[in-house]
């Protein structure tokens, strides 16, 4: 309680004095759903109010010269009314400094090129329907994983260099200890023009334990109201045998808007089972269909339509639901949990 009043209140002093400096803006993101479950979730819930990545931040911008400036942001996620938590714990915050012709360095807590290439390629993210149930496996300690927001970075980024653009991060402390012995690299480089993209990541962890790695491919194209996407992952992962294995990963993804306001679209990615002896059986399947319209520029309604189809022994340890979602949707869908289950969500998500 006393951390929620205390974020408020800086909130609050930061954003009073925003309308008189042009260059720092108050910004947030509400996304709330309802969302119905049946097949073999977690303590058989059948219903339940989503607060999914909602969030508030303050960002800006001071120039310093006429090709360098200082930017910040601080960013929290917020609970719109289904834990009761109110300010839940910081996303991307961090300070730097950006210029047109040399990039951007920035320090402090930030998603990984790894992570941001998969949030590209996924068509129902922050959604019961979210790929990360598949993709972000299990890796190193704690929560760290190949969709991770981490502390402790230090990021570059290229600037647009003609449709290309390059990340790199260096995380010096993934487990967030006091003997900092876990650290990791992650890189990424994409390019994008005339509505075809494409993107690589690459990402290794390292501990005193042993290190890990993962790579992903992602490939779109946008013609017309049409999007195609295309997601591939190979990736360590940590199981329950002495030896650990590598899974592949793929997904696919299309999507059609029309008048202006209508999205329909749908989602297939599944998992291969883990090489090695004794891994068998440790795959998924995970496919959606949805429906957005958008009521304005800032607001717009979905309906998503969510299956996952898990293998009898991958359900302990492997490819986890936490998504930021709220507390009850991730009992619910939790992939740790179940072998098959399903989704209907209805939501509302507002940016402002």
């Amino acid at each position: 309680m006393k951390k929620n009043i205390i974020a408020m209140a800086v909130a609050a002093a930061v954003a009073a004095p925003a309308a008189a400096m042009a260059d720092t803006t108050l910004y947030g993101k509400i996304h709330a759903s309802y969302d119905f479950f049946d097949g073999d979730n977690l303590n058989d819930r059948d219903y339940s109010l989503g607060s999914n990545s909602s969030r508030i931040g303050v960002k800006g911008k001071e120039e310093i010269s006429d090709n360098l400036s200082l930017i910040y942001q601080w960013e929290e996620q917020i609970d719109w009314g289904a834990d009761g938590e109110g300010i839940g714990g910081p996303r991307n915050t961090f300070v730097g400094f950006t210029g047109d012709s040399w990039g951007t360095l920035i320090a402090g807590r930030h998603d990984t090129p790894m992570k941001m290439v998969g949030r590209k390629y996924d068509l129902f993210k922050d959604t019961v329907a979210d790929a990360r149930a598949i993709t972000r496996g299990k890796a190193l300690s704690g929560d760290n994983d190949w969709d991770a927001r981490t502390n402790s970075t230090v990021a570059y980024m290229t600037p647009d260099m003609g449709g290309f653009q390059a990340k790199l991060a260096y995380i010096s402390d993934m487990a967030n200890d006091v003997n900092n012995n876990e650290d990791a690299y992650s890189i990424s480089a994409g390019y994008e023009i005339a509505g075809f993209m494409l993107d690589g990541a690459w990402e290794q962890q390292n501990s005193d334990a042993g290190d890990m790695e993962a790579y992903r491919i992602g490939a779109g194209y946008k013609i017309g109201g049409f999007k195609f996407v295309g997601l591939y992952q190979n990736a360590d992962v940590i199981t329950a045998n002495p030896a650990n294995g590598d899974q592949d990963v793929w997904g696919l993804g299309a999507g059609y808007t029309f008048a202006g306001k209508h999205t329909l679209k749908a989602q297939y990615y599944t998992a291969d089972d883990v090489s090695g002896a004794g891994n068998e059986d440790t795959g998924a399947d995970l496919w959606a269909v949805g429906y957005d319209y958008k009521l304005s520029k800032q607001t717009s309604v979905y309906a998503v339509y969510a299956s996952m189809e898990a293998d009898t022994t991958g359900n302990g340890y492997l490819l986890g639901y936490k998504t930021a979602h709220s507390a009850q949707v991730e009992q619910a869908f939790d992939r740790g949990a179940v072998e098959d289950s399903s989704a209907f969500s209805v939501g509302v998500v507002h940016k402002f």
